[in-house]
């Protein structure tokens, strides 16, 4: 399956802001589609209503709540909209949540943070539910230079290929799911070449050191874990 066309088409129009949703908000809608269109279970419960997703959900666990970008869950016959292949709405209990993390500049500095925001999801949702199928999606910029809307002057990327694989290095030592504990069930990185000033020429890297086909790390292995994950955990349910 190709990369979503709608995110790269959404910095074309918006562009980036490291305080804004809106890019994140835009991969997580393609990510769901892409999700029903792939795998066939999802697809058959979310068009008959019974699974649903939302963006931006407040999952809590005891006293601490956590914001996931993306969930899909359980849907209370919810409606589809006409032309829509499932309904937006918030689910009444979590099946699958997706963290959506980007690093644009400062990569040594930023993919640590972002790491560390990777370990702490998984820990949070499999404390709401240890069956909860968990994912990690990282947007890797492999650009020259970026220009910052909260900095003064663009940023310059020395050797912009090795930050890019310093990166792609940390998503791999992001904890997986062994046979009991918490951990990834499936982990994505997404290489885009984006400097924030001509948005027109947004494109995603799909040679290396852009994930390979065969990679775990990459968008059709992603979408085929997170499928047969989904499948394993849910499909004897009624």
């Amino acid at each position: 399956m190709p990369l979503p066309e709608a995110f790269i088409q959404h910095l074309r129009k918006r562009g980036y802001h490291p305080r804004s949703d809106r890019h994140s908000n835009a991969l997580a809608a393609a990510i769901v589609q892409d999700l029903v269109e792939r795998c066939e279970m999802i697809s058959r419960e979310a068009r008959s209503g019974k699974l649903v997703y939302q963006l931006n959900m407040d999952l809590r666990v005891g006293t601490s709540a956590w914001n996931v970008d993306l969930v899909l869950g359980s849907g209370e016959a919810a409606v589809v909209p006409p032309g829509a292949t499932i309904a937006r709405e918030t689910p009444s209990v979590v099946r699958m949540a997706i963290e959506i993390k980007s690093v644009m500049t400062e990569h040594r500095k930023a993919v640590k943070n972002r790491k560390r925001d990777f370990e702490a999801h998984h820990q949070h949702v499999h404390g709401y539910n240890r069956h909860a199928i968990v994912g990690a999606v990282l947007v890797i910029n492999s650009a020259a230079g970026f220009s910052s809307p909260l900095r003064s002057q663009p940023t310059v990327h020395r050797d912009p290929l090795r930050l890019v694989e310093h990166c792609m290095s940390e998503m791999r030592n992001v904890r997986e799911r062994g046979d009991a504990g918490s951990g990834m069930d499936a982990k994505c990185a997404i290489v885009v070449d984006f400097d924030n000033v001509d948005l027109s020429k947004a494109r995603y890297v799909e040679g290396p050191p852009a994930p390979q086909k065969g990679d775990p790390l990459h968008y059709d292995s992603f979408l085929q874990q997170l499928c047969d994950k989904y499948r394993e955990h849910f499909g004897r349910q009624p």
